[in-house]
């Protein structure tokens, strides 16, 4: 039986799912390393450290740690966060993607589509226009702009749900996160996809599928 037969609108996690770039990725914390060192009076070596143990710390009592949380602890806001993030250019790191835009494309014939990222729409506009991917495929946005918790907490899966206006289980979601994305997705009844090379057992506890690139999505919902 095809476990996605039913699913009539899918929403897609960013970084590490449409597209992957190590250097990218690790320019999110530098961003954040010149912000603390430049506000606490330290050195990007100290910033990194401290980041490191605030993260590391919360982690023993918290699932999914997020730099906006680890921020947050050491006197940051949200906007800080993203307004530092924002300084990031993505087509430094991101090339345009023809394979990418044609796997949205043919699903978007089909489905209605979106996404659920924890950066703010500007950014995400910039990420899109980097990878050669029109805004117009993936109408349905749920960003950091548009909601007061960032996930892994559920509500930016539940605006994604009333964008579609369809039932959870018929919103399919992909990300790499088995903690960020997958568990909160599952939480409020979601179907969910994990976009993961070699994922582990644990990983693949809230998960209705596996594939290891984007590409893999149209054979999956494909199976009978």
């Amino acid at each position: 039986m095809n476990k996605f037969k039913n699913i009539k609108a899918i929403f897609f996690d960013v970084g590490d799912t449409l597209y992957k770039n190590e250097d990218m990725e690790k320019e999110y914390p530098r961003q954040l390393y010149k912000l603390i060192a430049q506000t606490k009076d330290m050195d990007k070596e100290q910033a990194k450290a401290l980041l490191k143990e605030t993260s590391e710390k919360l982690k023993q009592t918290e699932k999914h740690v997020t730099k906006v949380r680890a921020m947050a602890e050491l006197g940051f806001t949200r906007p800080q966060v993203h307004e530092a993030f924002c300084k990031v250019d993505p087509s430094q790191f991101l090339n345009k993607d023809k394979t990418l835009d044609a796997t949205i494309s043919a699903l978007a014939g089909k489905y209605k589509l979106g996404i659920i990222s924890n950066f703010k729409k500007s950014h995400m506009l910039e990420i899109f226009n980097a990878l050669g991917l029109s805004e117009q495929l993936l109408p349905l946005m749920v960003t950091e702009d548009i909601v007061t918790e960032i996930k892994p907490a559920h509500e930016p899966f539940l605006k994604a749900i009333d964008l579609a206006g369809c039932k959870p289980e018929d919103c399919l979601y992909i990300g790499d996160s088995p903690s960020k994305d997958m568990c909160p997705a599952k939480e409020v009844g979601m179907t969910t996809i994990l976009i993961k090379h070699e994922p582990t057992q644990e990983d693949l506890a809230d998960t209705d599928g596996h594939i290891e690139k984007i590409e893999d999505l149209l054979n999956l919902l494909n199976e009978q």
